[in-house]
């Protein structure tokens, strides 16, 4: 039995997260298999505020921010784990997809941290790392679980995933935490995007695809007038997503209610029962084309045992009571608390079997996954 511990790193987006984690393997080799518990010693996420102003995330106001966080975050998790630097076994850090500039950030900060401890350093690809939550783990309250030793419970396989976010949708079929092929991705926008477009079309800040599913709470489908298409037209593509159909047909449906059907609008000028209503559909429509997805697949694919499901998306709570009412097999979510970016996702994907050690020195040596 050994104990492994890593700090990550993710600064793919607008959040700034360090973590430190550690995990219990039987066998004593690190990628010989799946570890039998988790421990998370420190799980800081640090949200940047300062793209509400802008309405969305501008690429060098991210960099920036991260550059001023990324070293104290990374001084008070080794703080909050009440550990050395020098007790870590290795790094693992965030290398796409992502905005290029806060990627570099994250990257250069594990790159050095990495090669002045003589580390392991281990490159990680966003996307996957999404899944590695619901992979390994049915819980995790930052509140209450850092530093509790979590017992690692993994679907049965074989499993469709579905990764759903801001800037990805993502659904595949996964043979077994290591062995996945893609089915379909979004040809457009990712369903997370949508939420957060449609809500600014809604007068809205910025985030505001929670905003957006709390407004919707103030609708029903029975007194609804509005309906909008969930399933694509293409009846061919069976795996994929596009969402920007739907947000035009938002964006039709606010121009016809304000009476302005060209140039520039201000959404939140509508009555409050209209603007709940057109939540509510938007986010009926937009569930529905996932759920489409996943059924299509399940037609396509035998013996599929479980479903899959992380990224932001994941957290909102009307998709969660949807999947159970249509879909009868075992549903595995992510934690709510990891649904989101966050670092402890990149620990928890080092940490599938599989994964390769780099050399901390040149980037020519990362080994995408």
């Amino acid at each position: 039995m050994s104990i492994q511990t890593l700090l990550a790193v993710e600064t793919s987006c607008d959040e700034t997260s360090v973590a430190i984690v550690q995990a219990e393997f039987l066998t004593g080799h690190w990628q010989s298999g799946l570890p039998t518990k988790i421990r998370v010693l420190a799980h800081i996420v640090e949200s940047q505020t300062s793209h509400v102003v802008f309405g969305g995330v501008v690429p060098e106001v991210a960099a920036r921010d991260h550059l001023l966080k990324i070293t104290p975050l990374a001084q008070q998790a080794l703080l909050d784990a009440k550990i050395s630097v020098e007790s870590i076994d290795g790094i693992a850090v965030t290398l796409g997809p992502g905005l290029i500039g806060a990627l570099m950030v994250g990257s250069l900060f594990a790159q050095g941290l990495a090669t002045a401890l003589n580390k392991p350093l281990i490159g990680i690809n966003h996307v996957d790392a999404h899944l590695a939550p619901a992979l390994m783990l049915q819980k995790f309250n930052p509140t209450l679980d850092v530093g509790n030793w979590l017992q690692v419970q993994t679907p049965t396989f074989p499993a469709l995933a579905l990764t759903v976010s801001g800037g990805h949708c993502h659904l595949s079929l996964l043979k077994s935490s290591r062995e996945r092929v893609l089915l379909g991705f979004t040809a457009d926008d990712a369903c997370g995007e949508a939420f957060d477009k449609v809500a600014k079309l809604l007068g809205l800040p910025y985030p505001g695809g929670p905003l957006l599913e709390t407004l919707a709470l103030g609708a029903t489908a029975i007194t609804n007038p509005f309906k909008f298409r969930a399933i694509l037209a293409d009846k061919t593509n069976r795996h994929g997503f596009s969402y920007s159909g739907l947000k035009t047909q938002v964006l039709d449906a606010v121009r016809k209610q304000l009476g302005h059907p060209t140039g520039k609008i201000q959404g939140a000028g509508l009555n409050e029962d209209i603007k709940a209503a057109i939540a509510f559909a938007f986010q009926e429509a937009a569930i529905g084309q996932l759920i489409d997805r996943l059924k299509n697949a399940l037609e396509d694919y035998e013996g599929i045992e479980s479903i899959v499901v992380a990224g932001g998306v994941a957290a909102n709570k009307i998709f969660r009571a949807r999947l159970a009412e249509q879909i009868r097999l075992e549903v595995r979510f992510a934690p709510t608390s990891l649904c989101s970016d966050n670092a402890t996702m990149i620990a928890l994907h080092a940490f599938l079997p599989g994964m390769k050690l780099n050399s901390p020195h040149p980037f020519s040596r990362y080994q995408h996954h």
